[in-house]
């Protein structure tokens, strides 16, 4: 074989192995058993579930500040007992409500932006 030949074989391998990695991450995304906060007096847009000592939190606070939705903060360290109400095992954990009060997305973990605004434009925001 000639070194043209071995190398194509060298980048097939690495895209095929960072395909691999891709999708294993994505089925590793966090996951958190739905949840009901219908109730709780939670107003239409996005209820983020946080804890002040949590490095995730901070990025996914930004992103629904930039949704242009409504936010409810409801951080463990404040408001401990609504978490447990809710029941809420993990923080971040980020709750889509939309006009009628109904949940419509639920995301456990880090959410990009553009996941997060394309549940808030679902839900009528």
């Amino acid at each position: 074989m000639d070194s043209t030949v071995l190398r194509v074989i060298l980048v097939l391998a690495v895209l095929g192995v960072a395909t691999a990695a891709a999708v294993l991450a994505r089925r590793l995304r966090p996951q958190h058993p739905p949840i009901d906060i219908e109730g709780l007096g939670f107003a239409p847009g996005v209820v983020v579930f946080t804890s002040t000592d949590c490095p995730r939190c901070k990025p996914v606070l930004a992103a629904a500040r930039a949704s242009g939705a409504p936010l409810r903060e409801v951080t463990y360290e404040l408001e401990g007992d609504l978490q447990r109400r809710a029941g809420v095992v993990g923080v971040p954990l980020t709750i889509v409500l939309d006009q009628a009060g109904k949940v419509s997305a639920q995301i456990a973990g880090r959410v990009s932006s553009s996941r997060l605004q394309r549940a808030v434009a679902r839900a009528g925001f």
